[in-house]
């Protein structure tokens, strides 16, 4: 993938002309992160933009006694630092690099002298925000209202919606078991136990480090059951 195609893939950088993407390209700088490397820490300045060319990166929330929930990742074509890059406050949230990984950089003033020329490119701004905002209130609802069999099941579904959209198009999900359960908040044996589950019913087919959906019929239903099944005392959690 070149700079020029990723700026395509973006929400509201996509409808510029060539021309303008090569003016925008002109102001970005490529950042080879090493694997493990930390992107950004949260609190840091939000000072811009970031696209991953290659690799992967995770955006992680970190707690006082150095526990993660992983909030979401990030693979070839995706982009993240958009709030920050709009409102110059501290990052929200930690990036690091899931492996080695081309990042393209745009500056927060380079973007935003950019944008002083274009201000109907912020109604595309506006879109993405609240696409954003709906994501984060699911994830709220998901966890008041589903048991966490039912979340996992939705959320490798969504993982493989990710990957539909890539350039293999493909039914698998390049995450490890630990990394999953980081998604979701709960522990990578209750993960372990609950693919093992899905893998011996013929769901999903396990690798290292990936998995592969064999029946997505069948996550659905158990996304769907789990909104019905009321929760009780015994349900887990």
């Amino acid at each position: 993938m070149t700079p020029q195609e990723l700026l395509r893939l973006h929400p509201f950088l996509g409808a510029l002309t060539d021309v303008e993407i090569r003016e925008l390209l002109k102001r970005s700088v490529i950042k080879r992160i090493r694997a493990g490397a930390v992107v950004f820490r949260k609190g840091d300045p939000g000072d811009g933009l970031y696209g991953v060319l290659a690799g992967a990166v995770l955006i992680v929330a970190e707690s006082a006694d150095g526990k993660e929930l992983i909030l979401n990742t990030h693979a070839a074509g995706d982009f993240f630092g958009e709030v920050a890059l709009l409102d110059g406050e501290g990052r929200s949230a930690t990036a690091r690099a899931r492996e080695a990984s081309d990042l393209v950089f745009l500056g927060r003033g380079e973007f935003l002298a950019f944008l002083g020329q274009r201000p109907e490119a912020m109604l595309r701004i506006m879109a993405l925000l609240c696409a954003r905002l709906r994501r984060a209130t699911n994830l709220v609802e998901d966890a008041a209202f589903l048991n966490v069999s039912s979340r996992l099941a939705k959320q490798v579904i969504a993982l493989v919606d990710r990957s539909r959209q890539g350039a293999n198009g493909s039914a698998s999900v390049r995450l490890s078991q630990r990394e999953l359960a980081q998604m979701l908040g709960v522990t990578r044996e209750f993960v372990g136990k609950q693919l093992a589950i899905w893998r011996e019913a013929g769901i999903v087919e396990l690798g290292r480090r990936h998995l592969i959906v064999r029946d997505e019929r069948a996550l659905e239903q158990l996304v769907a059951d789990g909104r019905r099944a009321p929760r009780g005392p015994g349900r887990d959690r």
